[in-house]
């Protein structure tokens, strides 16, 4: 959706959230309809990332597209499975923390399908199968180790995570002795980094892991799962490639791997993608100032209770006045709620003249906006409509 498409949306239900700012609108509709498109274009099971935002509205309309969950705590797998209800059929454990305590916990739990980290977690995961509620899924995490050197990212690529593509042979040896006793389903995960607006990136990790998965064909490895992970941008302002674009080299790199092991079973984890466009976050303009011949808006929100990407990675979101008058511009910063120095929602924006009361916009705003107890900031409010 474009700002005027939003803004459409917004216009249409002010009433729904006028006198509630600041607050998360949700476009119910296009949540199902990217869930929708996503489970189109992508040729394999679908699992929604659930920290990327864990609102309970959400987690009922992922699950409702026969969508599956990946989780990264002990804490997060309770509240899903017991309180939630979900199928722990449904469910991914990844975790670089994972101990042996937490393991026998989630596998109480139902959830027999790991992503695994390091040589100390699969030998946790080895040391037992007992109690598993079915065959376990266990699949390797690797580091494809394709550089990227653009200094524009807002996301490092050197998370540390998994296995260095040269170290990894030795795991999988480990574990296809079990899959060749069908002890287990074996299968290999690879999450590049978020935010991947790069196409020749993509190109080149899928080829790498295009190339990987024939590697260990010859060396006699079985294999059932390919996880692809995440990294599908969303457009906070910047030139992004389209999603249809990214999915026809999926489509490459899967019927490549098929041609190796006929029988592959693809997963993919767009959790960005999937909630991100769908959500609004609506503020309310509470002082306007001149500071130094520089137009300061004061929100009464702050980027640590409804932004926190801003905050951590530089991830402005777009924005702009609801309704605007394009004939007064001026540029802006954009200040959140807290004397902090760093809560700063945008540090230039041209927007229509603004005055206390004003109303603006912070477009796709769905993803990763968990917030803190800073100062004891409440997290505002969503309106599904």
């Amino acid at each position: 959706m474009t700002k005027e498409t939003h803004q459409q949306f917004l216009a249409l239900n002010r009433k729904k959230w006028e006198l509630f700012t600041p607050c998360f609108v949700v476009n119910k509709k296009q949540l199902h309809d990217t869930i929708e498109t996503i489970q189109k274009l992508l040729p394999g099971e679908i699992i929604y990332s659930h920290k990327t935002n864990p609102h309970p509205f959400i987690t009922k309309t992922v699950y409702s597209h026969k969508c599956g969950f990946l989780l990264s705590s002990l804490e997060e797998s309770e509240k899903l499975i017991n309180e939630s209800g979900v199928n722990s059929e449904k469910v991914i454990f990844q975790s670089p923390s994972l101990t042996e305590k937490q393991y026998k916990k989630i596998k109480s739990l139902g959830i027999s399908r790991f992503i695994i980290d390091s040589r100390e977690q699969l030998e946790i995961i080895l040391s037992s199968f007992e109690n598993m509620a079915r065959k376990p899924e266990l699949l390797i995490r690797i580091n494809t180790g394709v550089a990227v050197d653009h200094q524009e990212l807002n996301y490092s690529t050197d998370s540390y995570l998994g296995f260095p593509i040269a170290d990894a042979l030795d795991a999988f040896k480990k574990l296809n002795e079990l899959r060749k006793k069908d002890e287990i389903t074996l299968g290999l995960h690879n999450h590049f980094f978020s935010q991947n607006t790069f196409l020749n990136l993509w190109r080149e990790n899928l080829n790498v892991m295009a190339d990987y998965v024939e590697m260990l064909h010859k060396k006699g490895i079985i294999l059932d799962v390919v996880d692809f992970g995440g990294g599908y941008p969303i457009d906070y302002g910047k030139k992004i490639p389209t999603f249809e674009s990214i999915a026809k080299l999926i489509d490459i790199a899967t019927k490549r791997m098929k041609r190796t092991f006929p029988d592959l079973h693809f997963i993919f984890e767009p959790g960005r993608k999937t909630i991100g466009e769908s959500i609004t976050l609506v503020t309310s303009v509470v002082h306007v100032k001149e500071f130094l011949k520089t137009n300061v808006a004061i929100l009464n929100c702050s980027v640590y209770n409804a932004s926190m990407d801003t905050l951590i990675v530089d991830l402005f979101l777009p924005a702009d006045k609801i309704d605007k008058n394009k004939k007064t511009l001026k540029d802006y910063v954009v200040r959140g709620s807290t004397p902090d120095s760093l809560d700063v929602f945008s540090k230039k924006i041209k927007l229509s003249e603004l005055k206390s009361g004003d109303h603006i916009a912070f477009f796709h705003a769905g993803a990763y906006s968990f917030w803190s107890d800073f100062i004891s900031l409440k997290k505002p409010q969503y309106f599904l409509i």
